[in-house]
């Protein structure tokens, strides 16, 4: 019924991202970018839960505390892509 509906998924259009062939383009298009200066690394804060050694997205972070582990999140500076 779904398929009749158009609502079905089509296998043949699925993208395998652990495949070589899919990341070889994938590391290639990031590194021509960040030759032309599109993409460039600099230091950016983020929320680093201690317990689970790990970096939280901001959603993640209630009262001040990781959703899962409970502990105290740390602000740390790391060095990031932008």
């Amino acid at each position: 019924q779904l398929d009749s509906l158009g609502l079905a998924i089509d296998w043949s259009r699925e993208v395998t991202t652990c495949k070589p062939d899919y990341y070889r383009r994938e590391q290639w298009l990031f590194t021509r970018l960040f030759e032309k200066g599109v993409i460039y690394r600099k230091n950016g804060t983020v929320n680093w839960d201690p317990v689970d050694q790990t970096v939280l997205a901001n959603e993640q972070v209630i009262d001040g505390r990781g959703w899962r582990s409970g502990a105290l999140i740390e602000k740390r500076e790391i060095p990031m892509y932008y």
